[in-house]
């Protein structure tokens, strides 16, 4: 019998100082702003600021490190169909959308936080990999197809800057017509990955959403 699907819990408050600071290293670029741009826009000397977050890397990692917490916090739960997995990472993103467009759009370009890019790359790989052996867990690495990165990466970047651009850019109200196109070129995607590395695909297609008396045990499996 499956359990019933309660709702997702809210993503924890973002730190006031961390939006703050967000949104004016957006506006401005990691490598023009200053603690003093942020401690302006918050209204207090800088030496407060500076005793909290010392240098600006100190407090962009820490903007950075909080964007990946909200994304993450979509996962606490396992997904009951693609779109009911997506419309908790677009409500996640949209608690600090500032931070997100930040870790997507600056930190791949500064070595000093790469680190948190790559961070975000895995968990969207991994959800990606959910898909295509669900209902099953993935095999370990050593017993995958040799191709199976190769058709996996382009979809990272294809989902993390559909998300980025939507956040940006795109209407709330048109939420579900860019989850379902989002959809069909994840459909597309996972039939021609799993022709391409010789995989069985089920009878049936992978739901897009499921309620509690359809849900699919397992499917995708969340990531801790």
């Amino acid at each position: 019998m499956s359990k019933p699907d309660r709702p997702a819990t809210a993503p924890a408050a973002v730190d006031q100082t961390l939006g703050v600071a967000a949104r004016v290293f957006r506006a401005q670029g990691l490598s023009a702003t200053t603690l003093a741009h942020v401690a302006e826009a918050l209204g207090g000397p800088v030496e407060d600021l500076a005793a909290r977050f010392p240098t600006r890397d100190a407090l962009a990692a820490a903007v950075l490190a909080e964007a990946l917490r909200v994304v993450k916090s979509a996962d606490r739960r396992e997904w009951n169909g693609y779109g009911t997995g997506m419309r908790r990472t677009l409500a996640a993103v949209r608690t600090f959308p500032d931070g997100y467009v930040l870790l997507v759009r600056e930190a791949p370009l500064h070595a000093a936080h790469r680190a948190v890019w790559e961070a975000l790359r895995r968990r969207t790989a991994q959800r990606l990999r959910a898909l295509i052996w669900r209902p099953d867990d993935p095999p370990p690495t050593a017993e995958r197809p040799p191709l199976t990165e190769l058709t996996v990466q382009p979809m990272v970047d294809f989902s993390i800057g559909a998300v980025t651009q939507w956040v940006e850019a795109g209407d709330p109200a048109d939420d579900e017509l860019f989850l379902r196109w989002c959809a069909q070129m994840m459909r597309a995607w996972w039939h021609s990955t799993c022709e391409l590395l010789n995989l069985d695909t089920p009878d049936s297609d992978w739901p897009f959403d499921s309620d509690a008396s359809e849900r699919q045990p397992g499917w995708p499996r969340a990531v801790a």
